[in-house]
């Protein structure tokens, strides 16, 4: 008896524990199981973060590219717009110099026969020029110059044009001088000048002229600075010529001149290549000085030694040339010689020292 319920005493603890264990069993199941789960849904979660993260970074490499690719469209826009500026400013710069060649071709352009009236005169006539002069392709000084006349020379005319201008037989063509310096009979021979002597003594005393007006360069400047006190008009500038006697020298003399005024004029050495536009305006004024009651006179262009400006053979050439040209308004004073028969002395081959500049100022004062 007490075997048997030891027996089932001993199988109920065996059933117990093995419940027991089966339940330890289900529970370590159970939990092993949440345990994937949790590992699993963990795992999902790691894959969502991972994604997410993958796919931030993918944003912000696309918005880095973005970015770059924008600042790059940015770049390339302004590095356009800048290309576009420097064409618009190379075809407006370009546009600019067409107007300015154009300008200049248009003054440059030589006016048109057209643009003015010429009579033709039922008799063709010779004429002869008072002064020397230059012959033209049109009725103005506009239109370029295609020869020139000596003083006394003859031509003749078969028109004139609306602006007083002659029209000539020039060669084998037709071409135009200025009506101021024909006329209808030959001038007069000028007065031969007399020659100093070999060995002439310079002029020591200097007299007193009234009325004087001495027009010139740099020599004449130089004179003035060492003659002393005196009562001449000194309308003189260094390194001038022709174009600032036309545009200034002449207006001043224009001012001054009256009745007994005495213009005497010596310029050429700074540019003898004037020397037509000298003999034309020269004779063109002396005429209106002389009706004013004044006496003109031209003084030779003196000697030079070896400098970078001018030689001593275009001296000669412009002297003789300026003497058989001018009018008969115009006296002549061959100063030239003078120097030569006394003797001077040159500091810079063109300038003068004080000696010679008052032996000089004496002689132009006796001529007057």
């Amino acid at each position: 008896m007490k075997k048997v319920v030891l027996a089932l005493v001993l199988g109920l603890t065996l059933a117990l524990a093995g419940g027991s264990v089966q339940g330890a069993a289900g529970s370590l199941g159970t939990a092993a199981a949440e345990a994937a789960v949790k590992k699993e849904e963990s795992g999902k979660s790691q894959e969502k973060l991972v994604a997410v993260s993958t796919e931030k970074v993918e944003m912000v490499k696309a918005g880095k590219s973005v970015s770059n690719s924008q600042n790059t469209n940015t770049v390339k826009k302004e590095e356009n717009k800048k290309e576009e500026d420097k064409k618009k400013d190379e075809k407006s710069s370009d546009s600019k110099n067409d107007k300015k060649d154009s300008s200049k071709s248009e003054k440059k352009a030589e006016p048109k026969l057209s643009d003015y009236t010429i009579t033709a005169f039922e008799t063709e006539k010779v004429m002869y020029a008072s002064s020397a002069v230059n012959v033209r392709s049109g009725p103005s000084t506009d239109f370029g110059r295609v020869g020139s006349l000596a003083r006394g020379q003859a031509i003749t005319a078969t028109g004139q044009a609306d602006t007083g201008w002659y029209e000539v037989v020039y060669g084998e063509a037709k071409a135009f001088v200025s009506g101021k310096y024909l006329q209808d009979e030959k001038p007069a021979e000028p007065a031969p000048q007399p020659q100093e002597a070999q060995g002439q003594q310079a002029v020591t005393g200097v007299q007193n002229v009234s009325g004087v007006i001495l027009v010139g360069d740099s020599r004449f400047v130089q004179m003035q600075a060492n003659v002393g006190e005196n009562s001449c008009v000194w309308i003189a500038e260094s390194g001038k010529g022709y174009k600032w006697f036309n545009e200034n020298a002449v207006a001043r003399i224009d001012g001054c001149v009256g009745k007994g005024s005495k213009i005497l004029i010596n310029l050429g050495v700074n540019d003898p290549g004037n020397l037509s536009n000298y003999l034309e305006l020269v004779n063109a004024k002396a005429a209106e000085w002389v009706a004013k009651g004044a006496k003109v006179y031209y003084a030779s262009v003196n000697p030079v030694w070896e400098n970078p400006y001018v030689t001593e053979e275009q001296v000669e050439y412009f002297n003789s040339q300026m003497q058989a040209g001018l009018s008969g308004d115009i006296a002549w004073i061959d100063s030239h010689s003078y120097l030569n028969t006394i003797g001077y002395k040159l500091v810079d081959g063109l300038h003068y020292n004080a000696e010679t500049y008052q032996n000089l100022y004496a002689y132009y004062m006796s001529c007057l």
